[in-house]
């Protein structure tokens, strides 16, 4: 017997596997499509129209930044959080769920190879997931 064929079961699919990568698939639109698409479609039509991208998240009410301190440290941290926060949620389900739904047997055999087709198809599957 190779090591091939001990690593990786000879049946990949089952009725589990199939309702695993559903549910995984359908979180991973759904949640993408609330946290980044949507907000970003509507932030880029904007965009567009006003040939502008919004206030700045370090000095909303002003054209210069304020001056270096704690309080201003403070304020941005909080602002990034609140504009964040969404994404880091559905972060944290989509590890969850990768690691729950999908069977490890498949992460290592179209993921897990060191060879380009395995850094091309893991590249390929985060695209969805940036802006």
């Amino acid at each position: 017997m190779r090591a091939s064929e001990s690593t990786y079961p000879k049946n990949l699919f089952s009725y589990r596997s199939f309702w695993g990568v559903t549910l995984f698939i359908t979180l991973s639109a759904v949640g993408l499509y609330y946290v980044k698409w949507d907000p970003y479609y509507h932030k880029a039509i904007s965009a567009a129209a006003k040939h502008s991208i919004g206030d700045s998240i370090v000095a909303p009410d002003s054209a210069t930044p304020p001056p270096p301190s704690w309080k201003a440290a403070a304020a941005y941290a909080w602002a990034y959080f609140l504009a964040v926060w969404k994404a880091m949620i559905l972060g944290l389900l989509l590890g969850s769920a990768v690691e729950a739904l999908i069977p490890k047997a498949w992460l290592c055999r179209f993921l897990g190879e060191k060879h380009f087709k395995g850094v091309a198809l893991a590249g390929l599957a985060s695209v969805p997931s940036m802006m």
